[in-house]
């Protein structure tokens, strides 16, 4: 266990973005809630993806942290 390593602290500032996308990459849905991500998810056409995204903001401005990331795989296998 001393060798695990995180990329954000525990308590990120990060806000979460989550957008569901169709099979050509198009946004379906977006928000900061995992719950409705997942049931947006459950109602999409196959294919449809999951990306989640993390953004540093202050009062008036929003940039992106990294790359978003495609964590399709990891709800689905949750989800089982």
């Amino acid at each position: 266990m001393n060798n695990i390593y995180t990329i954000h602290p525990k308590k990120s500032p990060l806000i979460l973005l989550y957008e569901v996308v169709d099979e050509n990459g198009n946004a379906e849905w977006g928000g900061n809630n995992a719950e409705h991500c997942m049931q947006w998810l459950s109602l999409a056409p196959t294919g449809s993806r999951v990306l989640v995204s993390g953004w540093e903001s202050d009062e008036e401005d929003a940039h992106l942290v990294g790359q978003s990331l495609d964590i399709t795989d990891i709800i689905k296998a949750a989800s089982l």
